[in-house]
């Protein structure tokens, strides 16, 4: 029996868990996006003892942990405090919702004052304690170039790296700045956008950020902002500024794993590693990568064009264990093109459109190509072999389901 999907319009937090199917769920945003080997070792403890032990890197670049109840979600965020891993209070916790390239500070070819930038920008957020009142999952961005492209982080303000000086960029227009001055400005467009109390956000509602903008008195100061999205470069295997990356498949790891991670940073590292908003690790001052099964540090592995979300495992949305179906389907995907696997029409895990998404159905799959799992499919009712059928002959199979009665299914 599978429940009808609640979209919620919120995140949980550190100190605002959820409830799922397998108990109640909270998140950990470490602090600049960076954990100490130890730091890494108080999740994973916390995990075995307050949680189910399974942790999640979400599209965030947060961490993820599950099986909690209510009164272990208290007891797990103040060690999370203890372990100078979060704010002691959810006003504040919530404001530091910061998107960062996972390369600032490393990449030699990245802006070199994004490490202060981001400190700058971090603490100040942290301090505007009359910032409140903006929409649901508002997040800032901070994209410092070189690897990791501008134009790959989605938020409503994003603070962007542009030769050598900065862009505050939010919905269609860029404020062009130096890196001090754009933290200023990002503190002041975030409480001009609050004041506006809209319930959608700019990254939706472009005409907020003008408005915004024009309350500031900067708007014609601003200019168009530079169109166009990147996908990110694989982050597994070798990178820039001397580090290693790994990525995790679809689904959750053990507490164990991250365990093993950080101890392998602290023999093989600087001790350090980084989160990053697409399911990867990057461990700083590392040559080799970690030799745990089951992560990748393959920059070919197809699983890096996956994504699928807790499915049945953890959710009473989903009818099918949709994170075994996506593997099973990823030696089938063909070259460059992204699947994603959903529970439900919330698409979760992969809210932007994929090149083949599919939306779990008690009878099989529905079928949404070069869309989001909350469109209309083009076929349904698909079972796992016959999408393999559809993956092996792809494009024909495309353009047949876009044929007058047309129909991916095959024969």
């Amino acid at each position: 029996m599978t429940t009808a999907p609640s979209v919620r319009g919120w995140c949980p937090g550190l100190h605002t868990p959820m409830q799922a199917a397998d108990g109640w769920l909270v998140r950990v945003r470490p602090p600049l996006g960076r954990l100490s080997g130890q730091q890494a070792h108080a999740i994973a403890r916390a995990a075995r003892t307050h949680g189910n032990a399974l942790i999640e890197l979400t599209s965030r670049g947060n961490l993820q942990l599950r099986g909690l109840t209510p009164d272990s979600a208290r007891a797990f965020a103040r060690d999370m405090h203890e372990a100078d891993l979060a704010s002691a209070d959810a006003a504040t916790e919530a404001r530091r919702s910061l998107l960062l390239s996972p390369l600032a500070g490393i990449d030699p070819h990245a802006a070199p004052d994004a490490s202060d930038v981001i400190r700058t920008l971090d603490a100040a957020l942290a301090d505007a304690t009359t910032l409140c009142g903006l929409p649901a999952k508002f997040a800032v961005a901070v994209e410092c170039g070189g690897y990791v492209p501008t134009g790959t982080l989605r938020a409503d303000i994003v603070l962007r790296a542009s030769g050598e000086s900065w862009l505050v960029v939010c919905g269609a227009r860029a404020w062009p700045c130096t890196g001090t001055a754009g933290v200023e400005m990002v503190v002041a467009l975030a409480h001009a956008l609050a004041a506006l109390d809209a319930p959608a956000r700019p990254l939706h509602d472009p005409a907020q950020a003008d408005t915004a903008f024009a309350a500031l008195g900067v708007l014609d100061a601003t200019r168009p902002a530079p169109q166009g999205r990147h996908e990110p470069p694989p982050l597994a295997g070798i990178l820039p500024g001397h580090a290693m990356g790994a990525v995790l498949p679809p689904g959750p790891i053990h507490a164990d794993m991250l365990d093993d991670v950080a101890l392998w940073c602290t023999h093989n590292g600087n001790g350090h590693m980084r989160i990053a908003p697409w399911r990867a690790l990057v461990m700083e001052h590392c040559a080799t990568p970690p030799p745990q099964p089951g992560l990748i540090t393959d920059p070919a592995d197809p699983r890096l064009r996956v994504w699928a979300c807790i499915g049945a495992r953890g959710c009473a949305c989903a009818p099918r264990d949709v994170i075994a179906d996506a593997l099973s389907l990823a030696p089938d995907l063909p070259p460059h093109l992204r699947l994603h696997v959903s529970g439900c029409p919330k698409g979760c895990a992969h809210p932007a459109p994929a090149d083949l998404t599919l939306v779990a159905r008690t009878d099989g799959y529905s079928l949404c190509p070069h869309g989001r799992a909350d469109e209309t499919p083009v076929d349904s009712g698909l079972s796992l072999a016959q999408i393999q059928r559809i993956m092996r002959g792809w494009p024909r199979t495309l353009q047949d389901a876009t044929q007058p009665n047309g129909r991916t299914r095959p024969a």
